[in-house]
């Protein structure tokens, strides 16, 4: 009998998401480590993305993911420590391998890869600290300018 974090999390699934966790970090002055396994907080935030349930209604004890709170600090932790972005990589390398991916619909923008603007050199940029003129169109005085 399986339990619904293994349903969630399958086994080939954490093989690929575990080497990508971050060490736990050591707990302050001495203090207990973890007791909640990384891979319920997982299957917890699996739930969470499949059933978009606000997070005061997920099944924590369910998950044995301890509280809502300890599946929302994990997703942190890992947030932080890039482990999403690693996770994405690994899936589309492992498509790409098996020959799974179609990029005659792919689609790149400036939203998903930085846009590269002109040359290698630097353009000058002209001071107008000492320009006699107005630095700006806004007028304090509420006029319209012409």
């Amino acid at each position: 009998m399986t339990t619904l974090a293994e349903d969630l999390v399958p086994n080939e699934l954490w093989a690929l998401v575990a080497p990508l966790l971050p060490a736990p970090p050591r707990p302050p002055y001495g203090g207990r480590r973890r007791s909640i396994p990384d891979r319920n907080c997982f299957a917890a935030l699996v739930f969470m993305a499949r059933t978009s349930t606000p997070w005061r209604l997920l099944p924590a004890q369910e998950l044995g993911c301890g509280s809502p709170a300890t599946a929302w600090r994990r997703l942190d932790e890992w947030a932080r420590a890039g482990v999403f972005e690693a996770l994405h990589l690994e899936v589309l390398d492992r498509l790409g391998v098996a020959g799974r991916l179609d990029w005659s619909r792919a689609s790149v923008d400036s939203a998903s890869v930085r846009a590269k603007r002109g040359g290698t050199t630097l353009a000058q940029i002209r001071s107008n600290a000492a320009s006699p003129g107005p630095r700006s169109t806004w007028s304090a005085s509420g006029k319209a300018c012409r």
